[in-house]
């Protein structure tokens, strides 16, 4: 199965990703949810399974001093150690990463955590963490909203990967999966379409595994965005 190589990693940010899929529509749609569990506590944990770069989870944490007295605990989550040390750099620069320190609340000790934002507006603990193939490091109903964006045609057990998923998400917990179009028939990037799935294929891996309240957002033309819940 085809993995994306972390030489390529100009790509995730090019202007011309932003210009066809501008994170700003999903974060939109991300924040809404964050809006519902912040009414029921004062805090909020997203994990980004896949980070790359931080296309979105970067610009998520930008969000947080919206959220007045309240906190999001994101987790960046990579494979590939290269491409966390890519993320840091961009969270560097985006002068999100302004401590050190160890970690905090009901996950494991695995990785470094990061904090921006630390004012009355709302703050974000960033915490970077090394994942394997099929399994998360985050501890059981930890986690109120995971995104995997175009990293779901990448994996060959989908049913083993989303019991995963399930396994680390609270109940009622937010699952947003972004994936390239199967059938998007002139892709202008993004892997070739042998090796895409269809948002149908993705509906029915959702359904058979017995997520909820499933429903597509007709997000981006390239890429097809379902969002459900646990």
């Amino acid at each position: 199965m085809h993995k994306f190589n972390p030489a390529n990693h100009k790509r995730l940010d090019s202007e011309e990703r932003r210009k066809i899929m501008p994170p700003e529509l999903l974060i939109d749609e991300i924040e809404k949810s964050a809006g519902e569990y912040f009414k029921k506590s004062a805090s909020v944990v997203f994990a980004d399974l896949g980070c790359g770069s931080g296309f979105y989870s970067i610009p998520l944490a930008k969000r947080a001093k919206n959220y007045k007295g309240k906190k999001l605990m994101l987790f960046a989550l990579d494979i590939n150690e290269e491409m966390l040390g890519i993320f840091n750099g961009n969270l560097k620069m985006s002068g999100e990463a302004a401590e050190t320190g160890g970690s905090e609340g009901a996950v494991n000790k695995a990785g470094s955590r990061y904090e921006g934002n630390k004012d009355e507006s709302g703050s974000c603990v960033i915490k970077c963490v090394k994942c394997e193939e099929f399994f998360i490091p985050l501890e059981d109903n930890s986690v109120d909203i995971l995104l995997m964006a175009n990293v779901f045609h990448e994996i060959e057990d989908k049913t083993s990967y989303l019991e995963e998923i399930k396994r680390v998400l609270k109940g009622g917990g937010a699952f947003f999966l972004l994936d390239w179009k199967k059938e998007d028939v002139n892709p202008v990037m993004g892997p070739p379409a042998s090796e895409r799935i269809s948002a149908k294929e993705a509906l029915s891996a959702l359904n058979a595994s017995g997520f909820n309240d499933i429903k597509e957002l007709p997000l981006y033309t390239p890429s097809f965005c379902i969002v459900s819940k646990k």
